[in-house]
């Protein structure tokens, strides 16, 4: 009889709580809104750090061509300020050719910009690179016909 008694009141304990609270549901409401928007700033954050690394290595790759192209002699070894590339116009590149302490060395500072209408797009790469001076070779070499003939 104590079982039926004990069950009994089970039943009507669980009778009355049918279902969730409206407590229950607005909190659960709650943090699935608080996961939603920490997820989609995770997202943002990460789509825009993937923009900044294609760019970064867009800069980096047109900076060692150009960088190339100056030590092969295709392009002038001259200070050059905010020329463009022909083929991506949104790029520019400024030489800086600087005399060194050293007789015969020239100190090379390459710069890569994209400047865009969003800041995030915005890159700035900079390239460094010590170069014989070709003048002092030349100089030399005319020098020595001159004493040869």
């Amino acid at each position: 009889m104590k079982r039926a008694a004990d069950s009994l009141t089970r039943l009507q304990r669980n009778a009355c709580r049918r279902g969730i609270s409206l407590f229950e549901v607005v909190l659960a409401l709650a943090i699935f809104i608080g996961a939603l928007a920490a997820i989609s700033q995770v997202l943002r954050v990460g789509s825009r750090a993937s923009i900044r690394a294609q760019l970064n290595s867009q800069a980096a790759i047109l900076g060692e061509r150009r960088m190339s192209e100056i030590l092969a002699g295709i392009v002038p070894l001259e200070t050059v300020s905010r020329a463009r590339f022909d083929d991506f116009p949104e790029w520019n590149w400024t030489l800086n050719v600087l005399d060194t302490e050293t007789i015969g060395l020239l100190k090379l500072e390459l710069t890569i910009e994209r400047a865009g209408n969003n800041p995030d797009a915005n890159v700035k790469y900079m390239l460094v690179r010590l170069q014989r001076d070709p003048q002092v070779y030349a100089d030399a070499a005319a020098a020595a016909t001159e004493v040869a003939q």
